[in-house]
């Protein structure tokens, strides 16, 4: 009978320094230069200037409202072209934001684009009017 116990115990510690050793982790053996690396950002890494040509339709965001060129307000869905969309927002305007204002204009050349200092000027003066 004690030949029995000695032979299980025997195999219930064998079976637990395997289950330990399986359950090891093992080292990260991947070099450094293997991960995702990043190139270096060139100097004259600006956005490209979007030149507007005269069959484009410009559309405005600022403060909840759209505006086309003369900042008139305009419904988003009756903005329909074959040519070039460009919508115009705010820089300080939070991205999931911009991502909602993007999805209610349905063109297919849809450019966004930031305001300057000027249309920003002009646009908060019309607001200050009301």
């Amino acid at each position: 009978m004690t030949e029995i116990a000695l032979a299980l115990a025997m195999a219930f510690f064998s079976i637990m320094v395997l289950t330990m050793v399986s359950m090891g982790v093992a080292e990260n053996k991947t070099p450094a230069a293997a991960g995702t690396m990043l190139a270096p950002a060139a100097d004259d890494a600006k956005a490209a200037a979007v030149k507007p040509r005269t069959d484009d339709v410009i559309v405005v965001y600022h403060g909840g409202r759209f505006y086309n060129r003369d900042l008139k307000p305009v419904d988003p869905s009756s903005i329909n072209t074959s040519g070039r969309a460009l919508l115009a927002l705010s820089p300080a305007l939070p991205m999931g934001e911009a991502i909602a204002v993007r999805a209610q204009i349905n063109v297919s050349n849809l450019i966004v684009s930031t305001l300057d200092s000027r249309w920003l000027k002009t646009l908060e003066g019309m607001t200050h009017d009301r």
